[in-house]
């Protein structure tokens, strides 16, 4: 037998990550060694030299470029790696044995491949695949082509127009440095000046008083006539009378300290240029913003229910906050479990982070950093902002602030944080900005796209309120469907704005005056909603329900 295979019964217990194609056909199970991506086939180190002789051409790749092998696994997990053997009929997902014990294990339908693919060559939807597929790669063709044409003049014209924005700040900061200099230079010139002057008076006074001493000496001398003893008896007391002048003159001068001038620079301004990073952050702005002028009506479609609980939870699931990565994954709040919890795109949770007390709502910042608010009503109240990495959720920095929190929101870099009894900007250092509005029973808040309106909604007084960015209230809604509004979120870019109420998701208009449509309701799986995410990727509504070990996504159009 070769070195580095093995082939048993295909009965056998052992597992492998990828089997011998050729070998389970003749019920072995060997371990594969080697793939070929133009036949779509695992090989083993004795089915690849009986390969070699009849397709020479084909490239093999073994097991040091693994990574090549799953993007040609048409029959293997893209999770696991291992062979698709049934569909879960309630998540709709085609699953390996390992997708069915880790996620699937509560489902009630699972149906094994080969009985739902009986017939299925001889049905129209499989038949109408290719002219379907190749409709579809036409459109990508051509969106493509136009992107490419559109999109690249659209991203120059932005990179002048930043470039020019970039230098323009330049110019204005030389410009502020530049008469910062010249009020500098302005008092040390007035300081050397007051200086010199100084010494000039003291070097003319010196002088001044040695001519005078002189010409009174000169004097003295040339005093003759009968009253020359009398005279020069009073010319030397005057004589005496002035050097004593003379002498305090000299103290006075010699006990002045010597002067030099000294510089100190403002304390503040090199601490603050240092920590400058940029002059600014570059974002990218999606020109699909400029198409939802209008708001479009969205109706709620069909909904899945998808568990969240996992076994390390003690209580049911209370699914406080909901936001989506740019990679398509989701972060979950679990309330009752103090945890946040990080789904993948097929909504199954990979990883979890336990917090110190309650999570009470969380949102996405920059990347894949989330805002998460912490509070136990008593002594903690924190913002834990979290980073996933690898796909791990991990603690990247904190803060804590004196006020309670229930909810937070972000835009452009500052955080709005409300409490029960007020809305706060803060900086994403934890440095209070401002107190934006105060009002009684706030409960959560969303900040538009373009940062212009801030809502927030008063849960006991059934009310959506929408503030300006400076805390000017622009409409009130009252709703008989917006009964203790708690959940609420804002799309971007599109700008769309979903508020829960105690028994359903409406839709409300972006200046916050009416509603437009309930999107989802009791018969969608909504009850008692405390969260709600619209996914712009997957046209979706994303719900957490109050004590619930489900989310459910509805679709809509």
């Amino acid at each position: 037998m070769d070195p580095g295979s093995s082939s048993i019964s295909k009965g056998s217990d052992l597992i492998h990550d990828y089997s011998c194609s050729k070998c389970e056909e003749s019920d072995l199970n060997t371990e594969a060694q080697l793939f070929c991506p133009e036949c779509e086939h695992y090989l083993c180190d004795k089915c690849v030299r009986i390969h070699g002789e009849y397709f020479k051409k084909h490239v093999v790749y073994g097991r040091g470029d693994i990574q090549k092998w799953e993007r040609f696994s048409m029959d293997r997990c893209d999770q696991h790696g291992y062979k698709l053997e049934v569909h879960c009929d309630d998540h709709q997902e085609l699953c390996c044995h390992t997708c069915v014990a880790l996620n699937h294990r509560l489902c009630s339908s699972i149906s094994h491949l080969p009985e739902l693919a009986r017939g299925f060559l001889e049905k129209a939807e499989f038949k109408q695949l290719p002219e379907a597929v190749d409709k579809m790669r036409s459109r990508l063709d051509e969106l493509k082509n136009a992107a490419k044409m559109k999109d690249q003049a659209s991203l120059k014209d932005s990179y002048k127009n930043i470039l020019a924005e970039i230098k323009a700040l330049r110019k204005e900061f030389d410009q502020i440095l530049d008469k910062l200099e010249q009020k500098t230079v302005e008092q040390l010139d007035s300081m050397m000046t007051d200086s010199e002057n100084g010494l000039k008076n003291d070097i003319e006074t010196c002088s001044h008083m040695s001519d005078l001493l002189k010409t009174m000496m000169d004097k003295l001398k040339q005093i003759t006539g009968k009253n020359q003893e009398t005279n020069c008896y009073v010319g030397h007391r005057k004589c005496q009378t002035k050097l004593i002048e003379a002498k305090n003159l000299v103290h006075e001068i010699q006990g002045k300290p010597e002067e030099a001038l000294c510089f100190t620079s403002d304390s503040s301004i090199m601490p603050f240029f240092r920590n400058l990073h940029m002059f600014g952050t570059t974002e990218r702005v999606s020109s699909m913003a400029k198409r939802f002028d209008i708001d479009y009506v969205f109706k709620g479609q069909r909904s899945k229910k998808c568990i969240v609980r996992i076994t390390y939870d003690w209580y049911t699931c209370k699914i406080v906050g909901i936001c989506e990565l740019p990679s398509g994954d989701l972060c979950i709040a679990d309330r009752n479990n103090k945890r946040v919890k990080l789904l993948n795109r097929q909504l199954n949770v990979t990883d979890h982070f336990d917090l110190p007390a309650p999570p009470l709502h969380m949102c996405n910042t920059t990347g894949s950093e989330v805002a998460v608010v912490i509070d136990d009503g008593y002594k903690t109240h924190e913002i834990c902002i979290l980073k996933v990495t690898k796909g791990q959720l991990q603690v990247s920095r904190k803060f804590s602030t004196s006020h309670d929190c229930t909810s937070v929101a972000y835009h452009q870099g500052q955080l709005y944080i409300c409490s029960s009894c007020a809305l706060y900007q803060y900086s994403m250092d934890g440095r209070m900005v401002k107190v934006i509005q105060g009002c009684m029973g706030i409960w959560s808040c969303a900040v538009s796209p373009d940062g212009e309106r801030i809502y927030i909604t008063l849960l006991l007084a059934n009310t959506l309120i929408t503030l300006d960015k400076n805390g000017e209230v622009l409409s009130k809604l009252r709703d008989p469907e917006l009964l203790t509004p708690s959940g609420l979120c804002v799309s971007s870019p599109s700008g769309h704005v979903f508020v829960c109420g105690s028994h359903t998701v409406v839709q409300v208009d972006r200046e916050g005056k009416q509603k437009l449509a309930t999107v989802a309701r009791k018969a969608d799986g909504v009850a008692c909603p405390q969260s709600v995410w619209f996914s712009e990727h997957t046209s979706s509504l994303i719900v957490g329900n109050d004590c619930n070990d489900s989310i459910f996504v509805i679709k809509v159009c």
